[in-house]
């Protein structure tokens, strides 16, 4: 059993992962797929992918996404031949370890209500369930004429020059510190898989949204309008815009995720042509308390 760290895994090991994926998602009915992508990782330094290797077999993976200093997610998967052989346990050791080097303090488990094993193993870990998430998908064939778009709405793909602009409107809309709202959009708008906008209203910043373009499908990320602009429509403007743009790019298949417990949000993006698919449960634990149960 050995364990393998990657920070930009190389195309035969995506490969065998996305094998791995496969095997998983239909022993287990899951529907998620694994977050390979380093460049929104707080540091250039932490992997995104952790392997374990049973002689030259794929026995489990980690995915690691850590967009800030305070928690890194983790998404663990076993390939069924290899259950009970504490592959996860080795795997989460190997996760703790790694979030201990960088000072990162809480892990966060991504874990869909229908693995058995994985709910299993997080209760004896005790971590505690945080929230819940939905992913929607974009019903076809929905047109994205039948938004309304508001005068004077427009789209724009966001630089540094928008950056406080965009922090603000994060912190304000998700609750969340500027500082770090301002961290993770500088990193959203240099990474190679995500397309950061800035939406205005008559030149005025009121809202940020992003697409993550993954194995030719659109994710919708990080909707965010300004508290006092809400309730005008710009949400749905700004789903509008960014569909247009996903549809320009030739990409059929759209995703978006929510909160469970944000039923504006929810109840918007089901208005404008959205179906829930999946649920995921947000599972967090210490580091410190993990490293004490693996001693």
């Amino acid at each position: 059993m050995r364990i393998q760290s990657f920070i930009r895994p190389e195309l035969h090991i995506v490969r065998q992962v996305r094998a791995l994926e496969s095997v998983c998602q239909a022993h287990d009915s899951l529907a998620g797929t694994l977050f390979l992508d380093p460049s929104l990782n707080a540091s250039p330094e932490i992997p995104c992918l952790l392997a374990l290797f049973e002689a030259d077999a794929l026995a489990g993976v980690m995915t690691l996404f850590a967009p800030s200093r305070e928690e890194i997610e983790l998404v663990g998967l076993t390939h069924p031949a290899f259950r009970r052989r504490g592959v996860f346990r080795a795997l989460t050791s190997a996760a703790a370890e790694q979030a201990r080097r960088f000072g990162i303090p809480d892990l966060l488990f991504v874990c869909e209500p229908q693995s058995r094993s994985g709910l299993a193993a997080l209760a004896a870990y005790e971590a505690q369930l945080e929230h819940v998430e939905y992913s929607l998908r974009f019903a076809q064939p929905v047109s994205t004429d039948s938004l309304a778009l508001p005068e004077g709405l427009v789209l724009e793909r966001a630089t540094e020059a928008q950056l406080d602009d965009m922090a603000r409107i994060s912190a304000l809309s998700f609750s969340e510190e500027a500082e770090q709202a301002l961290s993770f959009l500088k990193l959203a708008i240099h990474s190679d898989t995500r397309t950061q906008f800035l939406a205005r209203l008559r030149g005025l910043p009121v809202a940020i949204g992003a697409i993550g373009i993954a194995d030719g499908e659109a994710t919708i990320y990080g909707l965010g309008v300004l508290p006092g602009h809400q309730g005008r429509g710009i949400g749905r403007g700004v789903i509008a815009l960014l569909l247009q743009e996903i549809r320009q790019r030739g990409i059929a298949e759209v995703c978006i995720e929510v909160d469970s417990k944000n039923e504006a949000a929810l109840h918007l993006y089901q208005s404008c042509g959205f179906k829930r698919e999946a649920a995921y449960g947000y599972y967090r634990v210490t580091v410190e308390q993990l490293l004490r149960a693996f001693a």
